[in-house]
């Protein structure tokens, strides 16, 4: 791995982990991104400093160089990240399609009790 490549792999690493410390401080972000985001950094933080651990693990897994697996496994991560946000994004909706349908409900029965009218 190019000393360039490591040495942008390790400063965007620390920047990302100051970035998502200030955004958690200011409970900006909750606390299981923190850990994903903060996880990351590490990794890559690691991978910086001792290169040779992507060496040998993109040897045995069969890349041509260190810097295709490190690409790959940044794709990787960031796919899974996104498929685990969809799922809570689904949830979400579904929670406030139940929320609206139940103030919709309550509206109706407080003017139907306002009006007089009684359900049948």
């Amino acid at each position: 791995m190019s000393t360039a490549l490591r040495f942008m792999l390790f400063f965007a690493s620390a920047i990302t982990c100051l970035y998502i410390g200030r955004k958690l401080k200011k409970s900006q972000i909750q606390v299981m991104d923190t850990v994903f985001w903060i996880g990351l950094s590490i990794i890559f933080v690691i991978l910086s400093v001792f290169p040779d651990i992507a060496t040998i693990l993109s040897r045995l897994m069969g890349f041509q160089a260190p810097v295709n697996f490190i690409f790959l496994l940044m794709i990787f991560l960031l796919l899974i990240r996104c498929f685990f946000m969809s799922i809570r994004i689904s949830q979400l909706e579904d929670r406030l399609r139940n929320l609206v349908e139940e103030l919709a409900i309550r509206e109706c029965d407080k003017n139907q009790n306002v009006t007089g009218e009684k359900n049948e």
